[in-house]
């Protein structure tokens, strides 16, 4: 295979330019586009940071990114800290780049799906700023729940139908918010440190002092920012059922559709007929009670089967709709209601629900089916980039260090997608154990900017010269050509 180019800007520390970054070229026009959100020292940090982040192979924390991008020897360490901690720039500017790079990718007669959800990044220490208790979903179980100490972050991710194989798609993440409990916990010490240093005095100062808004009040916040830069294109959000509430529905911005699973025991309530003509009184806001979706399923005699395409299977439920109005979460709307029945019996019954009413019970359920590529983009993010590992001390760093794993993973989606549509073979290593594989997985993309990055890491330490077992005589060779 030719070597390929690289994005080389080399010059000497005095000059002030900068240090060569460990990049394919095909990736400068992608971190080109981010100029405009950064000064040009910290646009230089920038690109450093994301070469560190791709190729460092430890724990992701800004000191072993910083070693790892191959800087360090040109720059001080404490520009890589300052880039989080000090510098003026906006998460949520990179976010807007990173959609207007995305978005080409969608047809323009399509419209956008963005997904929301929240996720849990582990930590430890007593000096991370911002971390407090939270439910830990993994951990906890039906009897007995469990709080893992950490950040919650509130994601919305962009559905992308790369061309990377299958008709899967993926979850892009633009926008990032720190969602900060009332508990902080960790406040008893140690046998061994019986006081408290200056550091978790002030964390705890920066935790006292931050603002704690719910999760829906994040999400809200979210969708606004993505349905100005859709441009009045039309927005599905799908989310989970904890954020299909009222703070989310309504007063949401005119061209954001809501797509959630409806609870089992929703209360529900016909529209209101039509006035009288001389009727007194204010204007009826619903009608007659409707019995709850589960009421609706067991008392249901005709199904309807629809052979849809789920998580990549070809599957045939059965399910029936209705239009009603869910007065609890949606007071002014009625919503399009889908209610889902295994024919194998072997699930419960499940509904689900749009507020746009002229779609069918198809884009319902496969609209909600998207939502899954979201946690993959989490494990992903957690499993090969780090996302849990920095330990920030700093409030304003702990809010943009972690998101830069989201921001990489979204460019060695598009990296490689740009690859492909350039004519260049998806290739990966052929494991026997892997026989039906037919699409690469984001390990094979990350390898593949590793290997079209002509140098190789710096996180990689030196191999020693191997040592010779059983080295030969130094006299006479003859007796070992006899042999």
């Amino acid at each position: 295979m030719a070597p390929s180019e690289t994005l080389e800007v080399s010059a000497t520390r005095e000059e002030g330019a900068m240090p060569e970054i460990i990049l394919p070229s095909t990736m400068a026009s992608l971190l080109v586009a981010f100029e405009p959100c950064f000064t040009a020292p910290s646009h230089r940090t920038f690109s450093l940071l994301v070469a560190g982040w791709i190729h460092c192979l430890g724990r992701r924390t800004i000191t072993g990114v910083a070693v790892a991008s191959g800087g360090v020897d040109q720059r001080h360490i404490s520009v890589f800290h300052r880039f989080f901690s000090r510098a003026t720039w906006s998460l949520d500017a990179v976010g807007q780049v990173v959609f207007r790079l995305a978005v080409r990718w969608i047809p323009p007669d399509q419209p956008l799906v963005v997904l929301v959800d929240d996720t849990l990044a582990r930590k430890t220490g007593k000096g991370v700023a911002l971390a407090t208790m939270h439910h830990d979903p993994l951990l906890s179980t039906a009897r007995k729940p469990f709080c893992s100490f950490g950040h919650v972050w509130v994601v919305l991710a962009l559905r992308v139908p790369l061309p990377l194989g299958g008709s899967r798609g993926f979850a892009l993440p633009l926008l990032f918010r720190l969602y900060v409990g009332a508990k902080r916990g960790g406040t008893k010490d140690a046998p061994g440190r019986p006081r408290r240093g200056t550091r978790q005095q002030a964390a705890e100062r920066a935790h006292a002092a931050h603002p704690r808004p719910t999760k829906l009040a994040l999400a809200r916040e979210l969708l606004g920012l993505v349905a100005g830069w859709a441009e009045g294109r039309t927005v599905y959000a799908v989310v989970d059922s904890a954020y299909a509430a009222r703070p989310l529905l309504e007063g949401r911005p005119a061209n954001v559709q809501v797509l959630s699973r409806l609870r089992p025991d929703a209360a529900l309530w016909a529209r209101p007929g039509r006035r009288r003509p001389g009727q007194r009184g204010r204007p009826r806001k619903r009608g007659h009670r409707l019995p709850t979706p589960t009421a609706m399923a067991a008392s249901r005699r005709r199904w309807d089967p629809l052979p849809l395409t789920l998580y990549g299977r070809s599957v045939t439920p059965l399910v029936f709709g209705c239009t009603a109005l869910w007065y609890g979460a949606l007071r002014d709307q009625p919503v399009r209601i889908v209610i889902v029945r295994d024919p194998g019996g072997r699930r419960r019954d499940e509904a689900f629900f749009c507020t746009d009413l002229t779609v069918d019970h198809a884009f319902i359920l496969t609209g909600y089916a998207r939502r899954w590529t979201i946690e993959v983009a989490f494990y992903h993010q957690k499993q090969f980039l780090g996302f849990e590992d920095p330990q920030n001390q700093a409030a304003k760093a702990v809010a943009r260090t972690a998101p830069m794993a989201g921001l990489v993973y979204d460019l060695v989606l598009l990296w490689y997608a740009a690859r492909l549509q350039r004519g260049r073979a998806a290739g990966w290593t052929i494991r026997p154990w892997y026989r039906s594989k037919t699409t690469p997985s984001f390990l094979d993309m990350l390898t593949a900017v590793r290997q079209e990055s002509r140098h190789p890491a710096f996180s990689d330490p030196p191999l020693p010269p191997p040592l010779v077992q059983n080295p030969p005589p130094l006299g006479d060779p003859a007796p070992l050509v006899a042999a």
